[in-house]
């Protein structure tokens, strides 16, 4: 019976962790050439892939710009901006970045007035990130 319980308890949690990523409604189906097709916006993706292969960039059915993989591109944004993510957070008094509270980061990131310049900058990129980040997930819920 103990031997139950542990499985079971051990199914519940890993549940519980899968079911924390977003499902992404808005997957990415082409690639983001400016002006061609139903492309929306002037998204620099350039800009974007030389900070990180993870943050390469295409765009979804509808033509909005996507992370072609959005959870690589989320774990990127998360190892690589520690420091202007922390600073959001601090200023903001925020609760810790998650699938489920990043629309306050995109809110208050490009607003950081304390820090160091590096700090405010990473911040900055917070909200660019997260402004294409939340095209792949429907919003509207």
């Amino acid at each position: 019976m103990k031997k139950i319980l542990i499985l079971l308890s051990i199914f519940l949690m890993l549940l519980v962790i899968v079911g924390c990523k977003p499902t992404i409604d808005n997957p990415y189906t082409q690639e983001y050439v400016v002006g061609q097709g139903n492309i929306v916006g002037e998204v620099d993706v350039k800009y974007f892939i030389e900070l990180d292969e993870r943050f390469a960039i295409g765009a979804a059915k509808n033509g909005m710009a996507v992370f072609k993989k959005p959870f690589e591109a989320y774990q990127a944004l998360v190892e690589k901006y520690a420091a202007g993510i922390a600073v959001i957070k601090k200023e903001f008094l925020l609760s810790k970045l998650s699938y489920k509270n990043y629309q306050d980061y995109k809110t208050y990131g490009w607003q950081v007035t304390i820090g160091t310049e590096e700090e405010k900058e990473q911040a900055s990129f917070v909200t660019k990130f997260l402004d294409i980040y939340e095209n792949s997930f429907n919003t509207e819920n």
